[in-house]
């Protein structure tokens, strides 16, 4: 499309964006939502309006896996074939997917009927076996399914959506010209509110978990027929588009709260069973249905929380709400606890809120284990103004979901931890960063932000103090580096995302080289337990060496893959065993890969050991996916450090050069096992990569291969 006019829709998409380079990635975010695709033409428009030369804007467009410079068909499906959904069976729904259609995998153009591809993950694996269809997800798929797969077909796919708005800062709120005595009566007030409006809604409360997990498996159908089913039966109920409370083997579910009666929810219901339901709850019988009340005794039906084996194991303090508020409702989160700990915080000293934070012996969610104190007492100290909070809620590591959970489920716990960070680093701006295809986070943090700002909890003067924040969000387009501070902060500049070397670090030298503080999602949504319950409680909740709760997504073929909340030191056993029921079918558990592509597969042997940072065991990233006997280890081991070679960011040559080679060190593995010498060039060129590597990602990238040399030399050899 070289010499090609921009096109009117190419230039509606720009308008809006300020001549700045910090707009590159957004920008071509919107370029690509309003034509499909990113052709030359939009390269060069987009270089134009930013005025950033058309090489570093094609360096960008290329380093992004979610960015496309080639068209797609009129209708596109990609087939998870991540570590969780080829032990499901990704493989063969992808290949049957391609024979039923006629298709080859990879191949595309605007002129074909479907462009079929595979993808590394869709960060749902607890639904898995998943394929995406026109951008929307969909789980537990069965071959059956890709033998009707038109039926979810969109019409005119391949026609450009319409624009969206484009991510831009939230001005601040207005001054609030008669401050409170203290932040906790200015919150008081905004609680009393919305207890006042919420009295005027129905005493019962029907919520549909409309998590990302259930929407793939047809929690919007539910939703719409529970709005129907309640106006048919005249029945005084309001009906939520919830959250998923953790529990997606149990999606579709729908949790009840009324006045009087337990929390509830029940599982796996179908529009078929709603009339039945809804005359279920009239009376004061069993309710007929499966799930689990949170009482002493079984209450019409339902397992008390404390016998069941999913909930029974938990500690929840991050995920308490999640589940049980409505998402998108700032009164629902004032009314159960939301804000009440930045409050309490801006009626103390900065310093003061630190020293919580360390006592509460917080480490970094992330996978560094970094204490997440050091840093805000090192942006604390650091010269230089405007200073900045950024969280990373790009996630980007095949087989970890638990953070879009956190977003998804309860978004002002993570707008409050922000805040507070903001406050105790002395921060006037922070940056919520979202993963690209994370939509429903991104929407439900957008909407949390504008209702923050409206109510005086985000602007000038936060909840009439003297604090100033501004709250912004970006959207990532995938890339597995962004999890790397520096390479992030990059990204956000709108350069190509790749690390930068330390020192100097963020905290000294972040964003245009203003002090910064990158945290992770989790991270930051523990902050509000730890300043509103104490840093003693939230220490007692872990070990010495691991305080805290932890956060981990279970999946893999197991009885109940979700998402899950525990005391730090759990144990592989308990996690996969106890809560997560074990593997399906009476298979026996071979292993599990911990970590996603910078962990490794931790042998059953070792499923007893406590898991502690840098310990026998470490907790990771928090992603757990159980691997049965009889799965390839060479395939998982080659699944993970493929995506770490087509990861790369290119920067430095250990891991550009390094990885590919190693990849195709397993393959010379598998062609000639009887040669010599296979192993020791793999380790040999592992330790390489590991100790030359600019980043910690590429440093990790041999591990899995070295565990699995060390743990399964046989499956990786060929030897028996």
């Amino acid at each position: 499309m070289r010499g090609e006019d921009p096109s009117p829709e190419l230039m509606e998409a720009l308008a809006p964006f300020p001549r700045e380079r910090t707009w590159l990635l957004p920008a071509l975010r919107e370029a690509q939502e309003a034509l499909g695709h990113l052709p030359e033409v939009a390269l060069a428009q987009v270089a134009a309006h930013l005025r950033v030369p058309l090489s570093e804007v094609w360096g960008v467009a290329t380093g992004y896996p979610e960015l496309r410079l080639a068209a797609r068909g009129h209708h596109h499906a990609r087939v998870c074939t991540g570590v969780s959904c080829a032990l499901l069976g990704g493989g063969e729904l992808l290949a049957e997917t391609a024979r039923r259609h006629g298709v080859a995998v990879g191949d595309t153009g605007a002129d074909r009927a479907l462009t079929l591809e595979s993808a590394d993950c869709f960060f749902e694996c607890s639904m898995a076996p998943m394929i995406e269809v026109d951008g929307a997800y969909h789980g537990r798929v069965t071959p059956d399914d890709v033998a009707h797969l038109d039926r979810w077909f969109r019409a005119h796919a391949h026609h450009p959506a319409a624009p969206r708005s484009p991510a831009h800062a939230i001005d601040p709120a207005p001054a609030v010209t008669a401050p409170a005595e203290s932040a906790e009566a200015a919150l008081d007030r905004l609680a009393a509110a919305a207890d006042m409006r919420q009295r005027g809604r129905p005493a019962l409360r029907l919520s549909v978990q409309m998590g990302t997990c259930g929407r793939a498996v047809n929690a919007a159908e539910l939703l719409a027929a529970l709005h129907r089913a309640v106006a048919a039966a005249r029945i005084d109920a309001e009906v939520v588009a919830g959250a998923c409370n953790g529990m997606c083997y149990a999606a579709p579910s729908i949790e009840i709260t009324h006045p009087g009666w337990p929390r509830a929810v029940l599982e796996r219901v179908t529009v078929a069973a709603l009339p039945a339901l809804l005359d279920a709850l009239a009376g004061d019988g069993p309710l007929g249905a499966t799930g689990v009340a949170w009482s002493e005794a079984a209450w019409r039906g339902l397992v008390p929380a404390a016998r069941h084996p999913f909930w029974a194991g938990q500690e929840r303090a991050l995920l308490a709400r999640a589940g049980a508020i409505d998402p998108e409702s700032l009164d629902d989160a004032l009314l159960h606890g939301a804000y009440r700990a930045l409050a309490h915080a801006l009626d103390r000293p900065p310093v003061e809120v630190i020293e919580a934070v360390k006592a509460s012996g917080l480490l970094g969610r992330g996978g560094a284990f970094f204490p997440t104190a050091s840093k805000w007492e090192a942006c604390r100290a650091a010269a230089g103004e405007p200073k900045y909070v950024v969280a990373n809620g790009e996630e980007g590591e095949p087989g970890i979901f638990k953070d879009r959970h956190l977003m998804e489920g309860d978004p002002h716990q993570l707008v409050e931890g922000a805040l507070i960070a903001a406050y105790a680093t002395g921060a006037s701006r922070v940056i919520l960063y979202v993963h690209g295809e994370a939509d429903l986070s991104a929407e439900r943090l957008e909407r949390a932000v504008a209702q923050a700002e409206e109510a005086g909890l985000i602007g000038d003067r936060v909840l009439g103090r003297d604090f100033a924040c501004a709250v912004e969000l970006r959207r990532g387009a995938g890339g597995f580096v962004l999890g790397e501070e520096t390479a992030l902060l990059e990204s956000i500049e709108g350069r190509r995302a790749q690390p930068r070397t330390r020192p100097p670090f963020p905290v000294e030298s972040g964003l245009w080289g203003k002090p910064t503080v990158i945290n992770n999602v989790e991270t930051l949504s523990a902050i509000p337990a730890i300043v509103g319950r104490g840093a003693a409680w939230f220490a007692g909740l872990g070990t010495p060496k691991s305080p805290g709760t932890k956060v981990f997504g279970l999946s893999g073929p197991i009885a109940r893959p979700g998402v899950v909340e525990v005391r730090s030191g759990v144990t592989l056993q308990a996690l996969i065993e106890t809560i997560g029921g074990g593997l399906t079918g009476g298979q026996v558990g071979l292993g599990a890969v911990v970590g996603g592509p910078s962990g490794s597969i931790v042998p059953a042997a070792l499923f007893d050991v406590v898991m502690e940072p840098r310990g026998r065991v470490s907790p990771g990233t928090g992603g757990i996916v159980a691997v049965p006997e009889g799965a390839s280890v060479v395939e998982i081991v080659k699944t993970l450090l493929r995506f770490n070679a087509q990861e790369s960011c290119g920067k430095c040559t250990p891991c550009r050069e390094g990885t590919p080679r190693l990849l195709a060190l397993i393959e010379e593995m598998e062609r000639d096992a009887a040669a010599d010498g296979h192993t020791t060039r793999a380790n040999e060129l592992a330790e390489a990569i590991q100790l030359a590597s600019l980043c910690g990602l590429g440093q990790a990238a041999p591990l899995a291969l070295l565990r699995a040399l060390e743990t399964y030399p046989n499956d990786m050899t060929g030897r028996s």
